[in-house]
């Protein structure tokens, strides 16, 4: 059996535990997106760091699901099978996201500026207002 890699949230980091052949935890480490406390922290990226945006990404943090790093697969350690969730609204799902997520309808007409404003907003920085262009800032070509 390959080496897998479990994640868990610890208050503002994140934990990785490598786990042997038979489940026996072999190594942990707390980190962030930008900072690892594994002996390869001090480089650029680390192992760690590559994997916890794909535990983020599939919503494993926290459950079952452990990451095969050397093959790149995803390994289920209980019995069962997750069931995925559904949504029955749009209402439901939206009530299903963190606080601290802002859900935005890709299908308005002033997409970047929404986007924009999101993150700006959690940023703390001004917000974009553009204006329509004048009739004197459209070109013509004859």
């Amino acid at each position: 059996m390959a080496i897998l890699y479990n994640c868990r949230h610890s208050t503002n980091q994140y934990r990785i535990t490598k786990f042997d052949s038979d489940m026996n935890p072999q190594g942990s480490y707390l980190l962030t997106l930008e900072e690892c406390e594994c002996p390869a922290g001090v480089r650029p990226t680390c192992r760690h760091r590559q994997m916890l945006p794909k535990f983020i990404a599939r919503e494993h943090v926290g459950d079952e699901w452990f990451f095969d790093f050397d093959r790149g697969g995803w390994v289920q350690c209980e019995a069962h099978w997750a069931e995925p969730k559904t949504y029955e609204t749009m209402d439901e799902f939206v009530a299903s996201l963190p606080e601290d997520i802002q859900m935005i309808v890709m299908d308005s007409t002033d997409k970047v500026v929404d986007v924009h404003n999101a993150i700006a907003e959690v940023m703390g920085e001004p917000e974009l207002r553009l204006e329509p262009p004048s009739p004197s800032h459209i070109k013509r070509r004859f």
